[in-house]
């Protein structure tokens, strides 16, 4: 992508000290991520193109848990991921099983819902984690953001107060980078 942000992640090279890493953290790292993955997300679920911003939620949980997980997640793919609901998500409201295999294998790799657990529909709170009639669990797109939101927060505030997160997010980080904007030379 071309363009510039304010908050470009990769602008200077990741601090050593503990301090320093906080800090990059802070002013860097986070702005980054609400501004190019929760930034999409909120214009998407309320929109008729809800189902994309579900597709957007379903990656964003993956890139999460591979910042918590620090190490490559080869071989530990749905480890990482069931992890990272099971953690952070409010507790017994979702089936990590099921969205890592339903969302994520599913839908985000074969644009469908595997096994048909899930109903998406977005603006209908009301029906949020509800069962239709055939059997599938109803999953609102604003109101799983808002549990994806806070679950997003929980796992920065264990960042920024346990430094073993930290270094877990700066490894992954080192390792496969951020996605950025690029200015373009013609």
């Amino acid at each position: 992508m071309a363009g510039s942000s304010e908050t470009d992640v990769n602008e200077i090279n990741i601090p050593c000290t503990p301090c320093e890493k906080l800090e990059w953290f802070r002013t860097k790292f986070r702005p980054h991520f609400d501004e190019w993955v929760f930034g999409p997300i909120d214009r998407l679920t309320p929109s008729r193109d809800a189902l994309i911003g579900f597709v957007f939620m379903a990656c964003a949980i993956d890139y999460l848990a591979g910042f918590r997980w620090g190490a490559s997640t080869e071989k530990n793919v749905k480890k990482a991921y069931t992890g990272f609901i099971e953690e952070f998500f409010p507790v017994g409201r979702y089936d990590a099983d099921g969205l890592y295999d339903s969302l994520r294998n599913g839908l985000v790799h074969m644009f469908t819902i595997k096994n048909k657990k899930y109903g998406l529909v977005h603006n209908k709170s009301d029906l949020h984690l509800k069962s239709d009639k055939a059997g599938h669990l109803i999953l609102n797109a604003e109101d799983f953001r808002n549990d994806l939101v806070s679950a997003k927060e929980r796992y920065f505030e264990t960042v920024e107060s346990q430094p073993d997160r930290l270094d877990k997010l700066v490894q992954r980080y080192d390792r496969d980078g951020f996605l950025e904007a690029w200015p373009l030379e013609l």
